[in-house]
């Protein structure tokens, strides 16, 4: 589809459907089981979604009880794990707390899937095993896809003999090849009987030209005139002939440079006794000369304006000095609540963060970046955490690991473990 689904619309009427959906059937049970879970929506598609993610579970379930000291490879041990397995599964029984984040995912991918399959199906090639496109990979698949489920089995075929293509590949088959995809209506209407869905949840189309039935035939038909703009005439070029003309280089400025004139003290002793005042020596007379006396008010002009520059720039430097303390204290405080340890990643992330992760590292898909979310919660320390998001979320949704949502991200799951 050429417009883009309304993701938070989706996750609002996931939680909404889901809730409603619960909120009548936990009211009569405690707990509900596989069989209960095939029947639970009027949409099939959300039921098998449902058990698809529930298999899921309990897929790392198994993968869980590996152990390094056991050789879980012996044809025994293969043997009894899956009985044991198979058993389990027979026993399904899930308190509602647990099995309403399971409807609201299963929700909105069946919504992806009836109103833009294309994201659906490239969000399932990225969660292949080992990011590998193969017809033993896809096989399991295939049983819990009930709507556009032709798609699978058209690009299956262009492996034309091949054990496997990267999912990348499978990805550029899926854009190229022309689908013949499923209305919606439909499985909207069946959506519908539960929760009603909203405006912004349906990707806008343009709206239908209104013909106004008393309008002339000729008017509907021919296009309307546009009256024709014009243009002022442009001055027509005319070339300039060449003046020759003399350009006086006035004469160079020669700066006279002045050295400033030597002061010259003259230290004078007075007796104390009266003496008779005498004409000046010539030695005196020269320096009177040279260096004429300054007033005493002009001197102490000098000084207290020296003493304002000194009180000034005192001052300045105490402000700047205090400034840069109250900064150094914000970004002290800022550092600590940045970096400080946090509870819960999905609690720390906000609402615009949720939007910008979701985007630009999960490829716009809400259950992705919540199964992200739920196994690092898992993870015993962020040397596990880490070693997950570098082996499977980066080369599964090509991350810039060096970009600025990735760093964020992985910063908030570093404060989890800190």
């Amino acid at each position: 589809m050429s417009n883009k689904l309304n993701l938070s619309a989706v996750e609002r009427y996931s939680k909404a459907f889901a809730a409603k959906v619960c909120d009548d059937f936990f009211a009569q049970y405690s707990s509900i089981t596989g069989k209960q879970i095939l029947s639970l929506s009027t949409l099939q598609q959300v039921n098998m979604l449902t058990i698809k993610a529930l298999f899921d579970k309990w897929q790392a379930e198994t993968q869980r009880l590996r152990s390094p000291y056991f050789d879980f490879g012996a044809p025994e041990v293969q043997q009894a794990l899956k009985i044991f397995m198979n058993t389990v599964s027979q026993h399904i029984s899930i308190k509602r707390e647990h099995f309403e984040p399971l409807l609201i995912d299963s929700v909105g991918e069946t919504l992806v899937l009836i109103l833009e399959p294309q994201t659906f199906y490239k969000e399932l090639m990225r969660d292949l095993p080992s990011f590998k496109f193969s017809q033993e990979n896809i096989r399991p698949l295939i049983k819990y896809i009930l709507i556009n489920k032709d798609i699978l089995p058209k690009l299956a075929e262009k492996l034309n003999g091949q054990e496997f293509v990267f999912a990348n590949q499978a990805m550029t088959w899926l854009e190229e090849t022309p689908l013949a995809l499923e209305k919606p209506d439909q499985y909207l209407a069946q959506l519908a009987e539960i929760v009603p869905i909203p405006d912004d949840l349906i990707p806008s189309k343009e709206a239908p030209k209104v013909i106004d039935p008393n309008a002339s035939f000729f008017d509907i038909v021919a296009p309307v005139a546009q009256p024709r703009q014009e243009v002022a005439p442009q001055p027509r070029y005319e070339p300039q002939p060449i003046v020759e003309r003399v350009v006086e280089t006035p004469a160079p400025i020669i700066e006279r440079i002045v050295e400033p004139t030597p002061v010259v003290i003259v230290e004078r002793h007075i007796d104390p006794a009266p003496v008779s005042v005498q004409q000046p020596s010539h030695y005196e007379q020269r320096v009177e000369a040279i260096a004429p006396r300054v007033s005493e008010s002009v001197l102490e002009k000098v000084a207290i304006k020296e003493v304002e520059d000194i009180r000034l720039n005192e001052k300045l430097a105490s402000e700047q000095k205090s400034v840069n303390d109250q900064a150094q204290s914000s970004k002290s405080v800022l550092d600590y609540h940045q970096n400080s340890r946090i509870e819960g990643i999905t609690g720390a992330i906000s609402l615009n963060q949720r939007f910008l992760f979701t985007n630009n590292l999960f490829g716009g898909n809400i259950q992705a970046f919540s199964h992200a979310l739920e196994e690092l919660e898992l993870c015993k320390d962020f040397g596990e955490a880490k070693e997950l998001i570098l082996k499977k979320y980066v080369p599964r949704y090509m991350w810039d690991i060096t970009g600025a949502e990735a760093e964020e991200f992985i910063d908030i799951v570093k404060r989890r473990f800190n």
